[in-house]
């Protein structure tokens, strides 16, 4: 599915409006095993809207997005098009989806290949991640701007526990000061994320999230502070979570 925007009309305060410089992958190609009956992440119903449609339509409004490929399980490419058939696309950013790979970084260099423009950044967002928000996508994307490679996290709150292999007793604790929890999106400038790409392919390595493919070439990346409204929806419980959080956020609004 693609939306071509129409051209722009001359308007005398057009040179304030900032020039895209972002292209978003949405990572949606995961099976979702751990949600069990509540069905495939993307399409789960999170405050009334597809979770996919949730996340869609907060990057196609930011102003910097300016293309958007989703890469969704090839067996739910037509209800994927037919969900966002009709998402809110304000400024008419062009549209893909795709079917994704065998892991996800087949997935995210499937979405690269099929990206039209050639936008200075790459954004990488789980779908799963249902409640980001352009305040986030800002934070992320000024660090990127800045230092070529950024994504967001938090300071960890649980006591971290390294395992003994096979034997089911504590190893060692581990300081958790330095430690963090990943999230998306992350945001890397386009040549570091291809060739990010290129080299595991290269070399067969693999690495749970794009930041450990770009450290794995040596590109240091920045770390800007995450949102605990997002957080993945990874279990049937983390539904209740988000709805608890968008049923709260409605309530503050009213007041």
């Amino acid at each position: 599915m693609a939306a071509t925007p129409a051209d722009p009309k001359p308007d005398a305060n057009r040179s304030a409006i900032p020039t895209p410089d972002l292209a978003v992958i949405l990572a949606g190609a995961g099976e979702g095993r751990r949600m069990g009956d509540s069905g495939p992440k993307l399409l789960i119903d999170v405050g009334g809207r597809p979770a996919l449609v949730r996340v869609a339509e907060t990057f196609l409004a930011h102003p910097a997005t300016g293309e958007l490929v989703v890469t969704v399980p090839v067996e739910l490419e037509a209800e994927a098009v037919n969900a966002l058939t009709h998402v809110a696309n304000p400024r008419g950013v062009r549209i893909r989806i795709i079917p994704g790979g065998e892991t996800r970084q087949e997935s995210v260099a499937l979405a690269i290949e099929a990206l039209t423009t050639d936008l200075p950044f790459i954004a990488v967002h789980d779908v799963a991640r249902v409640l980001v928000d352009s305040p986030l996508i800002d934070r992320v994307l000024s660090a990127a701007r800045e230092h070529g490679a950024a994504i967001p996290a938090l300071p960890l709150a649980d006591s971290i526990k390294e395992m003994i292999p096979g034997d089911g007793r504590i190893g060692r604790s581990v300081p958790r000061e330095r430690l963090v929890g990943a999230q998306t999106p992350q945001i890397f400038a386009s040549d570091i994320l291809r060739r990010a790409l290129a080299h595991a392919r290269e070399t067969g390595a693999a690495a749970t999230d794009e930041a450990g493919l770009a450290e794995a070439i040596g590109v240091p990346v920045s770390v800007v502070l995450g949102d605990e409204r997002n957080r993945k929806l990874t279990v049937p419980s983390d539904l209740i979570v988000l709805n608890a959080l968008l049923r709260a956020g409605a309530a503050g609004e009213k007041q």
